[in-house]
């Protein structure tokens, strides 16, 4: 028998590694000690090898990948039944129905597994403000559920512990969001004169950023810098505009030099929960950042100016303006403030103090 598994659960595509939630998750996969496997639902791909199962659709609608939950869950079981420490961690960047399936399905089937429940955001706040009031009612009565029922479960940040615990008054353990970047592939290149942001605009907070960027900001920043560019990345937009370049999704290498070699990523979100693993990976890369007091929130920031802290039109246009005019002074400070990123947002030493606090008794090293 072997005494420790863990399996790695995620309701949506994490191989190939291509959006922000799947490099947090990568990140976490690759530190966790000893031996494990990820299980996926993925429209992407169909990887299956020693250590990822993929349970393949054709495309990803609630549904359809509610009707392959059973598939999950079996191979899941199969993986880790005659494990001795059986631990399960479900990633929650997902609607909390499949979740809680999950859950219920795998404490009935094994009794004696641990599940930790990765809470990326609190779900019933973003579903109160973009659906209906059946999906809201129903995401926050299986959220305190799952939040209740597993044997451990995580936030974020401390402002999302205790917005957690003001909801559902259910303690949670903080595990916050970070990553471990390879640097060896990034390449300076000439042409830095261009403004980035990061996410897909089929998700309502990115979309309500993007359209505020090129409706907004882009027509005023252009007259005082005629050449600039704004360069998107996620893909899901399909308009078009003389400053834009719409490079669609990218992989992860590609996207790490974009944002590596820009002026600056601008990030002028108004709703949001979690933290935004486009920043960390911005700030961890030396790259300066201009971000709305609520895109920022929940990252521990070393200093200001840069990263710049701006929440209306008149105040982004004007870090933007700074940024520009004097770029070269503040990417310098920018380059000097990355270690402090590293070494607070690395995923290996975020995982290793979370298992040292709650999970020593199953590992040993720890």
């Amino acid at each position: 028998m072997i005494k420790n598994k863990t399996a790695f659960v995620t309701f949506f595509p994490i191989v190939p590694n291509n959006m922000g939630s799947s490099t947090v998750v990568n990140s976490r996969f690759s530190s966790w000690p000893k031996e494990k496997k990820l299980f996926q639902i993925s429209h992407i791909k169909k990887i299956n090898n020693k250590n990822i199962k993929t349970i393949f659709i054709k495309k990803e609608t609630p549904i359809k990948k509610i009707l392959k939950l059973p598939s999950l869950i079996i191979e899941i079981f199969k993986y880790i039944r005659f494990s001795k420490n059986k631990i399960i961690i479900i990633e929650g960047a997902s609607w909390i129905f499949y979740s809680f399936m999950t859950i219920f399905f795998l404490k009935l089937l094994l009794p004696d597994c641990k599940i930790i429940y990765i809470s990326h955001s609190i779900e019933s706040d973003i579903r109160k403000k973009y659906s209906n009031k059946f999906i809201y009612f129903l995401t926050k009565f299986l959220e305190k559920l799952v939040f209740k029922f597993s044997n451990y479960s995580t936030s974020v940040s401390i402002k999302e512990k205790n917005r957690i615990y003001k909801i559902y008054k259910e303690k949670t353990k903080i595990f916050p969001n970070g990553i471990d970047i390879n640097e060896k592939n990034l390449k300076k290149t000439q042409s830095r004169f261009y403004i980035i942001y990061c996410g897909s605009y089929l998700y309502k907070p990115n979309k309500d950023a993007i359209d505020f960027l090129n409706q907004i900001i882009m027509p005023a920043i252009i007259k005082k810098f005629p050449k600039i560019k704004l360069i998107l990345t996620g893909g899901g937009y399909n308009k078009n505009y003389p400053w834009l370049i719409n490079k669609q999704i990218v992989t992860k290498e590609n996207l790490y030099n974009l944002i590596y070699n820009s002026s600056c990523m601008c990030v002028p979100l108004k709703f949001g929960t979690g933290t935004r693993i486009k920043i960390i990976e911005a700030l961890t890369l030396g790259t300066i950042v201009i971000s709305s007091s609520k895109g920022i929130e929940g990252i521990k920031l070393n200093k200001k100016n840069p990263p710049f802290i701006a929440n209306d039109k008149k105040q982004i246009i004007k870090a933007l303006s700074i940024v520009l005019k004097d770029f070269d002074t503040l990417k310098k400070k920018s380059k000097n403030d990355k270690f402090f990123y590293k070494k607070n947002y690395s995923m290996k030493n975020i995982s290793h103090n979370f298992i040292k606090s709650n999970l020593g008794k199953y590992f040993n090293e720890y």
